[in-house]
Parts: structure tokens; sequence; C-alpha cells
């Protein structure tokens, strides 16, 4: 054999014994994008049983597809690319993973390192091209046969798999180079992948439960019983049930209110109608008089920081004594500098074991007597009647009875997905509490609008469950190439397309009242003047055009009953949208404050 030339019965053998133990592993989908480079992990992966194999053009897009696929199943899915920039693309993505501790798997194919940086074509350095948004990142052996081959492949696809998804989650960055010839020998394939199959199975990993000590279960049961003025800042999170079940046991036992965001998956479901959920936390923390006279003397932080900017604000200003940070992912998220007490991992046995022993040495007064409480649910009781007319009023679309429309209308056990910027705090405003089970997801890692359309599709697919995306124009049109998987799978997703022809978000900014004196529709606004309803037919999707409130609520039936992917342009005026938020705001404020101060 020449020099610095591949065995492909080593090449193959090892990919199939390391995809094998992928999926022996739990990983069930590999998100696939085409190239030369990566010729022999393409084809095992599209080869190995009981892994779902999608293939998506544009790398960006794949990631975050990828990342969608492990938001809803909790489990990593594996990216595959050729060598070169490809791998640069998956970047934002792996940003986004890092931040929001969702578990990814990157293989990135290679030149040998014979070719590296010595003028061979579509080359460049990609060995720790993630940097410490990587939890590991590891250079893979050129491929040998023999049986410590074998073992060090099902070693390290374990390993992957278990990096990924450790405390906290993130992406693991496995690059892999090849030597050529690339592809298997003619008709050889299933012999070469058939070694990967008796392959040594990887490592079992266990993890040790936690369960919160009984001095801090009895700290916090006395920090509820000597301090009334307590509230639980419940942010984004995908809890499970028992955290879910923990949180609101203690707001009962506590008389300490939660104020809900919408992606704390506690706004729905049976749990959302008992007292302690607050859905409109936003709108308490915006009135100035009322927010000043009830500022807490302990908070529990549990969850990613809210997207409420004013409870943000409303939090640090009350100086509270005690700050609990009940941190669940592992990355420290509790940007106030304000916590004076932090538990990792053991929520749910906390506040289920304080819970237990408030109830045990029961407080005198049922929870709606007591003060503090009342006063949180008489606002946001007033705050949602008052917010539930200016959405209801007339026929016409804005961004309130759009978001409201999709909350109230998701059908149960399905998922919606809110996009960043406008669509996310329309929702937060609009969602109000629902007895259906609906979960929320959302991508705040970074904040960002990229692969938002990607992400959401991902979700969709990897859950199986009808999904709706609610996004805007400029978010839609930064992801459109993630509509080619959509164009060729069956994806149970609607996307609903908030358009006001720009970037509405910025109109709410300081520096939107400068005008022209700084350029602010050109450099903030940037207006794109398209008609984004000519983008179903382009990729050959299922579209409506809405124009009311009747129109949308019939596209949204329409559009959930039909297989595959579908899109609702709602286009509404961006000056009449940006009033309408706002009216609403202030009329919330002004009634939250006309109750009086305690």
């Amino acid at each position: 054999m020449a020099a610095f030339e591949a065995d492909p019965g080593a090449v193959y053998g090892f990919t199939g014994r390391f995809f094998n133990a992928l999926r022996a592993a739990g990983v069930a989908h590999a998100v696939v994008s085409p190239g030369s480079r990566s010729t022999p992990l393409a084809i095992t992966a599209r080869s190995t049983p009981g892994l779902r194999t999608w293939v998506e053009l544009d790398e960006r897009a794949a990631a975050f597809f990828a990342l969608g696929l492990a938001k809803a199943s909790g489990r990593p899915a594996l990216l595959v690319c050729t060598s070169g920039t490809a791998a640069a693309n998956y970047l934002p993505a792996v940003i986004e993973a890092h931040y929001a501790r969702v578990p990814m798997i990157l293989a990135t194919s290679d030149r040998p390192a014979e070719r590296r940086d010595w003028g061979a074509g579509q080359t460049i350095e990609q060995v720790g091209l993630y940097g410490r948004y990587a939890r590991w990142a590891a250079e893979v052996p050129i491929p040998e046969v023999g049986e410590d081959a074998a073992r060090f492949a099902s070693q390290l696809a374990a390993r992957a798999v278990e990096e990924a998804s450790a405390t906290p989650a993130g992406a693991v960055h496995l690059n892999w180079p090849f030597r050529e010839p690339l592809a298997p020998p003619v008709g050889a394939l299933s012999s070469l992948l058939e070694s990967g199959s008796e392959a040594p199975a990887g490592p079992a990993f266990a993890h040790a439960q936690s369960f919160a000590a009984s001095e801090d279960v009895a700290a916090l049961a006395d920090c509820a019983r000597t301090q009334e003025r307590g509230v639980i800042c419940a942010g984004p999170m995908d809890a499970s049930p028992a955290l879910r079940s923990a949180v609101v046991s203690f707001a009962e036992a506590s008389g300490w209110p939660v104020l809900a965001d919408p992606a704390s998956n506690l706004r729905a479901g049976p749990l959302a109608g008992s007292a302690g959920v607050l859905d409109a936390g936003d709108l308490l923390t915006r009135a100035p008089v009322w927010s000043a006279a009830h500022r807490p003397e302990v908070v529990i932080r549990l969850g990613e920081t809210p997207i409420s900017k004013a409870q943000r604000i409303w939090l640090e200003d009350a100086e509270p004594e005690t700050v609990w940070w009940l941190d669940e992912g592992g990355s420290w998220g509790e940007p106030s500098h304000r916590a004076t007490r932090v538990l990792r991992g053991v929520a749910a046995s906390l506040l289920a074991g304080a819970a237990t022993e408030l109830e045990r040495v029961s407080r005198s007064a049922p929870l709606r007597e007591r003060v503090w409480f009342r006063d949180f649910e008489a606002a946001n009781s007033v705050a949602r009647v008052v917010v539930g007319r200016r959405v209801e009023g007339g026929e016409g679309l804005c961004g309130l009875s759009v978001a409201s429309a999709v909350a109230r209308l998701a059908p149960s056990d399905s998922q919606l997905f809110a996009a960043n910027s406008m669509s996310v705090r329309l929702l937060d405003l609009a969602f109000t509490n629902r007895a259906s089970p609906l979960r929320v997801l959302v991508s705040r890692g970074a904040s960002g609008i990229d692969g938002l359309t990607s992400t959401a599709l991902g979700s969709a697919a990897a859950a199986g469950t009808p999904t709706l995306l609610l996004t805007g124009d400029l978010a839609f049109l930064h992801d459109l190439s993630g509509l080619l998987l959509a164009k060729r799978e069956s994806i149970p997703l609607t996307i609903v397309v908030l358009d006001d022809d720009g970037g509405g978000i910025f109109s709410m900014l300081p520096v939107a009242r400068q005008g022209e004196e700084v350029h602010f529709e050109e450099l903030f606004r940037t207006p794109h003047g398209l008609d984004l309803s000519r983008v179903a037919p382009l990729f050959d999707l299922d579209a409506h055009r809405v124009s009311d409130r009747t129109s949308l609520e019939v596209a949204l039936g329409q559009a959930l009953s039909t297989p595959g992917v579908s899109i609702i342009h709602a286009p509404v005026d961006p000056g009449t949208n940006e009033a309408s938020f706002r009216a609403a705001l202030a009329a919330g404020r002004e009634a939250i404050d006309a109750l009086g101060s305690a």
C-alpha cells in the first residue's frame, strides 16, 4: 500500500463501531451536510440501524436544527460536515448550546496532518475551532484495524455522549482526519460495516442523585416562616414535572407568589391554575407606585434569567437581604450579583421538603388571607383584565392579538417555540395561564435571532407533536435556508410570521426618539419592503396570509390540521403595532397603581 493512503477496511470498520456505540448510548439523530471529505461519516451514519439521518445543505441551519432536536429530546444529535469553512458555520449554534446548556456532538471531517498547512485546498485550522464554547474537544486518530481500535471507537462514542450531556451540557467537538480513498470499494460497504456490530460496548455511565441537605431545607422553611415578603422568580426552564410541582407546593405553603416567565413552563397545565402562579409579572414590576411598595426581602431564583427586563431591574433595585439561586444547569445564571445562597441540582427536593416542613408547622392564615400574597394576586388579576380588553378589542391584527391567539389556540400537549426580540416579549404580555398542557421552548442562551426557524424545525421533528413557531420578519428572513429541510421532510411545524417590516423592537429603545438625527430607520429598524407571502411557494409549503383575528384563527386551525410545515404570514402596520403594545403596557401599569400601595 502506498504511503498516506487509507485502508477502507480500517476506516469503515472504525466508523461503523463508533456509530453503533453512539446509537447504543442514546443518540437517535444525525444531521449531515453534503461534502467530499466527510464521505465515510455520512455513509456510515445513513447505514446505521436506528439512527435517523437528516440532510441539510446549509451547515449553519443544520447546526440549529440539531440544537432543536436536542432541546426537544434531551439527547444530543450528531452533526457531520466536510472540511474547511463548513465547520465554521456551526459556531453560532455551538455558542447557543454553550449558554443554553444543550447537548450536541460535532463530527467535523478534516485533511490528515500531512495535508494541513501545506497548501491543500479546503483546509483550515479546525483543531480548537470552537474554543471555550466546546465542552470537550478531541482529534480522532487515523482509523486503524484491530481490537484496540475497536475498543477506542466505542469508548470515544460513549464519552462524547456523556461529555455533551453532563452538567453543564453543551457541544462536543470531534475532529476526524481522513486520507483518501474516502468511498468504500464497490459492493463492500455491508461487509465493512458489519464488523462494527461486534465492537466492544462503551461504558455505561451512572450519576449520583442529589438531594438537598436537611439544614438547607430547614433554613428555607424557617426563612418562609419569618419573612412574609418573598417572591419566586421562575425564568425560562424546561423543568421536570417534579420540579414544577415542588415550585407550586412551596409557593402555596409559603405564601410567596411565583412570577412565572412565559418560558418557565408554569403557565400551562393543571398546575397553572394554582393560586401561587402569576402570569403578569412583567406588568407588576413596571407599575412604579405598586412595585416600589412591594419590594421583596427574599428572592428565590430558578431557571434562566427572566425575559422581563423590568422584573430584573425591580429585583435588583429591591436589594433583598436574601437571594437563593437554585442552579439546575451547572452554569452561573444569576447576573444581578446578589446571590447570598447557591444550591446546585437540588431545587425539586429543596422546595418540596421546605413545603412539607411548612405544612407540618402550619401558618394560621390561608393563602388568600395573607396580605402580601393577596396584593400580588389582586394586581395580577387587574393587569390580566385590562390587557385582555386591549388584546380582544377590535378585529384588526397587532402583535399582541397574534401572540394571544397562538398561545390560546395551541393544541393540548403541543409545543410553542418563541423567537427572540419582540416575539417572546409579546408572548410574555399576551400568554395567560391555561389548564391544557403546552411546552414552551426558547433560545435564550445567547438570545440572538440566528437559526430560530431551524431550531423550531428540529424541536418539532424530535417531538413529533404539533409545534408552533412565533417569529418576527427579520428572524424569519435570517434563516430562510432552514426551509430547505422543510421542503423535503414532513415536520409538524406551523410558522407564524409577525411582519412589521423591520426590527420593531428597536422602536422601544431610547435611540428611537432621536429619529433621523441618528438615521434610525436606516441603521436600526431596517425595513426590508419584501412580500414574505412569496416565501412559501419557493419552498412548496402550505401558506396563509391573514389580515384580521378571524382569518388568523381559521388559518391556525387549518395549518395545525395539515401535515408538514405551514407558514402563516401576519402583516401588521409598524406604527399601529408599536402603539398597541405601548398602550397595553400603560393601561396595565395605571390599573395596577390604581390599587394603591400596601
